[in-house]
């Protein structure tokens, strides 16, 4: 898997939060900018939060080549569609279709979090590697499967977030025990504070009254990132990667993440390859960067 090409295009990397938008030379920001999702709003509004970010990207930078635009949820590349996001609300929703009328350039589409490891595997922590999965741990979680060097690009693969790990708790997909529904960061903070009385907001703030010795949080913690490591066993288990790669929000932890996930795979891989577990190289930016990739591809298909 490779992109060799320096042209200069528009990456846009849609999340439920926020549009992380850039003009993009390869693995090089050269300019970047933010728009709210505001999916609060609906489903339209969020779209049209999409269009305006693209919209307003290809006015200030002309000279662009392509247009990338990668979205959460299921995500099917062959039609340009955006099928159905849980979290945004959205259905069936022609992105390239779109994008392609406002600006008139050839359209790259696909999935944000399979982007992310299209770029960590050209550019960052999965360099080198034949079989890897990234996996980035923010507002949902999904996994992007590289295989002998190339992306299994199925619009239902890598779903991890949805793996029954019995937490117990209601996912917004509508069963219970998934993963999303323990492990991610708005999960995180809805947990503790339905133990606590007092009430955080990020699961940042989470980490920091457990390292403080808050009980509540530490338990909270704990199983947030035991049932992450649970998930990750079964995935070593069937599908033997080189090198599993952390990313979102939720990674900038760091050896608060990395160290209980690594002692539970010792606990438990006996004859099995042992994966490296290792922090995404390329931050909140892989989505965007791969974005960028996939609209090279476009351009050059084109």
């Amino acid at each position: 898997m490779t992109s060799n090409n320096q042209d200069l295009v528009i990456g846009l990397d849609v999340g439920g939060t926020e549009i992380k938008a850039g003009l993009l030379k390869g693995s090089e920001i050269v300019s970047a900018r933010r728009w709210p999702t505001e999916r609060e709003k609906g489903p339209q509004h969020a779209v049209d939060q999409v269009l305006l970010a693209a919209k307003s990207m290809h006015d200030e930078f002309p000279n662009a080549t392509a247009v990338g635009v990668v979205v959460p949820g299921v995500v099917n590349t062959k039609t340009g569609v955006a099928e159905y996001s849980e979290n945004i609300g959205w259905r069936n929703v022609p992105f390239v279709k779109l994008v392609n009328e406002m600006t008139k350039l050839p359209v790259g589409f696909g999935h944000d979090v399979r982007a992310g490891g299209v770029a960590e595997t050209i550019y960052g922590a999965g360099k080198g590697f034949a079989n890897s999965f990234f996996m980035p741990i923010g507002t949902g979680i999904a996994g992007a499967i590289v295989l002998n060097g190339e992306l299994f690009d199925d619009p239902y693969a890598g779903e991890i977030g949805h793996l029954d790990v019995k937490s117990g708790y209601m996912c917004a997909c509508g069963v219970t025990g998934c993963l999303e529904s323990i492990s991610t960061g708005p999960s995180i903070v809805r947990v503790y504070n339905e133990k606590s009385d007092s009430k955080l907001e990020s699961s940042f703030q989470v980490l920091e009254a457990a390292k403080e010795g808050n009980m509540a949080a530490q338990e909270v913690w704990s199983a947030a990132v035991e049932s992450i490591a649970f998930a990750l066993n079964a995935y070593i288990n069937i599908l033997a990667p080189e090198v599993i790669i952390l990313g979102g929000g939720v990674s900038k932890a760091g050896d608060a993440l990395l160290e209980p996930i690594e002692k539970y795979l010792d606990g438990r891989i006996t004859f099995q390859r042992r994966p490296k577990i290792v922090i995404a190289e390329l931050g909140d930016h892989a989505g965007m960067i791969g974005s960028g990739i996939f609209g090279l591809r476009a351009k050059n298909d084109h």
